[in-house]
């Protein structure tokens, strides 16, 4: 029943965070519009959402947190794109590339389809990996499949996903980055 709660809870604070979220993003569509400060609309939309996360910031105060976390993770997400994107470029460019190729069950401390959903498309999106399928493993714990084109550890990639991404949209999702 504590566990019912919880989850409740967290997902009314997920549902105030994106009200928030989309409030902000039309401030920030509207704004400009309203106010032009500076020539050029992408300035402008940026200041406007800067503002308005600042304004709602002021009544709901994790909401500015919530941004932080969402801005490093785009942070951490564009750079392993960059990285990966230079491994496999390195990979494929030498004469005798060496793949070796494999797919590995990573079990997840997510729950809910948005936070899947983002987990996979940011490995999906990584180069040289790709999120193939989500199932339930015997104790019904959720697992994604991941494909990747070199699968020296099958332990330390998906150690290198829960630690990563993983970690960081929990971070997000339920407010714990420290």
């Amino acid at each position: 029943m504590q566990e019912r709660t919880m989850r409740s809870d967290l997902r009314a604070r997920q549902q105030r965070m994106a009200i928030l979220l989309l409030i902000n993003l039309l401030i920030a569509a509207i704004a400009p519009d309203l106010f032009p400060l500076f020539p050029g609309g992408l300035a402008n939309a940026v200041l406007a959402f800067l503002v308005g996360a600042a304004l709602l910031a002021l009544v709901e105060r994790r909401y500015a947190r919530y941004l932080w976390y969402g801005a490093i993770f785009v942070l951490y997400l564009v750079g392993q794109i960059i990285l990966s994107s230079l491994s496999v470029a390195r990979l494929v460019l030498q004469p005798k590339p060496k793949l070796d190729p494999g797919i590995v069950a990573v079990p997840l401390a997510i729950a809910s389809a948005v936070e899947i959903t983002a987990l996979a498309s940011a490995i999906t999106l990584t180069p040289g990996t790709i999120s193939i399928d989500l199932d339930r493993n015997a104790h019904g714990q959720r697992v994604l499949y991941v494909h990747s084109l070199v699968v020296k550890s099958p332990d330390r990639l998906r150690a290198s996903i829960k630690g990563g991404f993983e970690q960081m949209i929990l971070h997000i999702s339920q407010g714990a980055m420290r």
